[in-house]
């Protein structure tokens, strides 16, 4: 429950935060004694808080006080409200506003969700960090980076180039820059493009074809002494 209900609910003592938070709501100590004076006005039985006796129990002047009722309501830290009762009129100044600002200033604040462009980024880095076995430079975050964000090169057809560089056992950023330069000159801007290119090339020589380890476990069976 926020400070703000538990006042309209009548069930209010004046919370410790707003002591501690005076100064980022009220522009003056004397602000927010006079505010005080309103505060017990809407939460007692009292019906009316005049500014002679506000001015009287501080040692201010009617006009002092007036300023700062002005001042607070300018400042939306007071509301007025006017009521008929036996046929006169009645201002009630509602302190409630203060605590709505209370309200925000100690309300946890949301931490903003990260992009999936961030997490995209950061999941890359692990896959260069894993491959590369030693965390990146700072040069080489600041490189990568600019990759991905400035030049926008979608992440996994940077992961394409990573894996082009260890097969080729040339594991550094300026070989892998250097492959995605090549594509972009060739037009291959796609996961799909890379793989179409490295079948056409198996293709082309068989010799090169990679085969797994399960495969090549499998094929030990017909092996002789």
């Amino acid at each position: 429950m926020t400070y703000t209900e538990a006042m309209k609910q009548g069930n209010l003592v004046l919370p410790a935060a707003i002591l501690f938070h005076y100064r980022d709501i009220f522009q003056s100590a004397d602000d927010f004694l006079v505010w005080q004076f309103f505060y017990f006005q809407n939460t007692s039985q009292k019906e009316e808080m005049a500014s002679s006796e506000i001015a009287e129990s501080i040692g201010k002047t009617i006009s002092d006080v007036n300023r700062i009722i002005a001042r607070l309501t300018n400042q939306e830290l007071l509301d007025v409200k006017t009521i008929e009762m036996g046929g006169e009129i009645e201002m009630i100044f509602d302190t409630s506003p203060a605590f709505q600002k209370l309200d925000s200033l100690i309300e946890p604040k949301k931490e903003p969700a990260k992009s999936s462009s961030g997490n995209a980024y950061k999941d890359l880095v692990m896959d260069f960090e894993k491959e590369f076995g030693r965390y990146l430079s700072p040069f080489e975050l600041q490189d990568l980076e600019k990759t991905v964000t400035d030049d926008g090169v979608d992440p996994d057809l940077i992961r394409q180039a990573l894996r082009e560089a260890v097969f080729n056992g040339k594991i550094n950023l300026k070989y892998i820059n250097g492959i995605l330069r090549n594509w972009k000159r060739d037009g291959v801007t796609t996961v799909r493009q890379v793989e179409e290119r490295r079948l056409q090339r198996e293709e082309a020589d068989p010799a090169k074809v990679t085969v797994s380890d399960e495969f090549l476990n499998a094929m030990s069976i017909w092996e002789t002494d």
